[in-house]
């Protein structure tokens, strides 16, 4: 597994760590209204202020706020948690199906090359915000929001059918290999889901020595299933 791919499990664990907990994802959702500090939070949430500390020690621990000492001339000086990640989290899930993915959406530019539409939405938004520093600017900023969550609940549901069709296909996978053992259908299942691998990683994933696998591979190799590229296993199509 490369590097960038353990940097990005370890995102997607800390953040499900952090949104697994009911108070932490109300806190979450506190602070994506605007910065906040532990006694307005506790109060808001209507929880003591040593659990709301707590909790935010949690999500300071896994580094989705930045903290900033801010004085105050009423009393004492108190600490303004300020969300600083842009994620999207997706977790799919089904009989023949699992996905997660967390997605950074602070720089669109590279996870998308070009998209005119975009691009102009997001020049309108500019341009209302540079011409127009006062109440006027929220209603063309509704408009634009309320066009973006069209869009969004448009492609949801696209999603969720692309979804559907593709459990489908991985699980009409598991009818056509009945007749194999379980490990040969093991690695073939694992092949149609995540594609071409390497040994290294089928071996971790299914807590095989290497040894053993290299002979299953083998088996499945002359039963003309799967094709090998130095380390590199892939499906025959």
């Amino acid at each position: 597994m490369s590097n960038k791919k353990r940097a990005q499990r370890k995102d997607f664990g800390k953040v499900v760590g952090v949104l697994g907990n009911p108070v932490r994802r109300n806190i979450i959702k506190k602070l994506s209204e605007g910065p906040d500090y532990t006694l307005r939070l506790s109060n808001e949430l209507n929880i003591n202020q040593q659990l709301a500390a707590k909790h935010l020690k949690v999500i300071q621990d896994a580094e989705l706020v930045d903290v900033v000492r801010q004085k105050s001339t009423l009393g004492a000086d108190k600490n303004v948690f300020h969300l600083n990640k842009f994620y999207s989290l997706q977790i799919d899930f089904s009989p023949s199906l699992y996905n997660e993915r967390l997605i950074s959406f602070n720089n669109p530019r590279q996870w998308i090359q070009e998209d005119n539409y975009m691009e102009k939405l997001e020049e309108q938004v500019k341009d209302i915000d540079d011409d127009e520093q006062d109440v006027e600017a929220v209603p063309p900023l509704r408009q634009i929001v309320e066009m973006i969550d069209e869009e969004l609940d448009g492609l949801e549901k696209r999603r969720a059918r692309l979804l559907y069709i593709r459990n489908l296909a991985v699980g009409a996978t598991k009818g056509a290999i009945e007749e194999l053992d379980r490990r040969k259908k093991q690695i073939i299942q694992h092949l149609v889901d995540i594609g071409p691998t390497s040994i290294e990683t089928l071996s971790k994933t299914f807590q095989l020595n290497e040894s053993d696998l290299r002979d299953i591979v083998s088996e499945l190799e002359k039963e003309g299933l799967v094709s090998r590229d130095e380390n590199v296993i892939s499906l025959n199509t």
